[in-house]
C-alpha cells in the first residue's frame, strides 16, 4: 500500500511539474507612460517613461499620427468628436505603433488665437497594433488624455509586455 500511495504522489508531481513547464514563463506587464508633443505637425516628439522596472527603458523619438476625419455623436447634450488614429513612434530602437479611439470635446467656443480651430480636450484607450527593433514583440495598451491647443499634447498610460 505505501508503494501504491508513493507511486500515486511521484505522478502527481511529474503531472504538475508537465503543466507548470508547458505554460511557459509569463512575461511580466510593465507600466509605461508615453508622452507626445505635436504627432500631426511632421516634427512631433514622443517620449517613453517606465513607471516600473522592467525590460523597456526610456526612449525618445519622433512621433506620427494619421485618423480619420471625426465622427460627431451627442452624449448627454454635448457634441463630442470621435477619432480613430494610429501613431508611429520612432526611435533608434525601433518603430512602436499604437492605434487608438479617442473622444474630444469643446472647451470653448472661440478659436485658439492665431489658430483655426476650438480648442478641445480628448480621453480615448489604445493598444499596441506592431514594431520593429527592441518594439517587434510588445503587445498592450491603456488610456490617453489630450489636450489640442494651442499645441496638441498627448499622454497615453497603460501596461507593455516584451515576452
Amino acid at each position: 500500500m505505501k508503494t501504491f500511495s508513493l507511486c500515486l504522489a511521484a505522478l502527481a508531481a511529474v503531472v504538475t511539474l508537465a503543466a507548470v513547464a508547458a505554460a511557459g514563463p509569463e512575461a511580466a506587464k510593465q507600466r509605461v507612460r508615453i508622452s507626445m508633443k505635436n504627432p500631426d505637425s511632421g516634427s512631433g516628439k514622443f517620449v517613453l517613461t517606465p513607471l516600473q522596472a522592467g525590460t523597456l527603458k526610456r526612449d525618445s523619438g519622433t512621433a506620427s499620427v494619421v485618423h480619420t476625419d471625426p465622427t460627431g455623436v451627442m452624449r448627454q447634450g454635448q457634441q463630442t468628436y470621435v477619432y480613430r488614429g494610429t501613431y508611429t513612434l520612432a526611435s533608434r530602437r525601433g518603430t512602436l505603433t499604437i492605434r487608438e479611439r479617442s473622444e474630444w470635446v469643446n472647451v470653448s467656443n472661440e478659436k485658439a488665437p492665431g489658430f483655426d480651430f476650438i480648442p478641445g480636450v480628448g480621453i480615448g484607450t489604445w493598444k499596441v497594433v506592431g514594431g520593429t527593433g527592441a518594439y517587434a514583440k510588445v503587445t498592450g495598451g491603456g488610456r490617453s488624455g489630450h489636450q489640442g491647443s494651442p499645441q496638441w499634447l498627448a499622454q497615453q498610460e497603460g501596461f507593455l509586455t516584451l515576452p
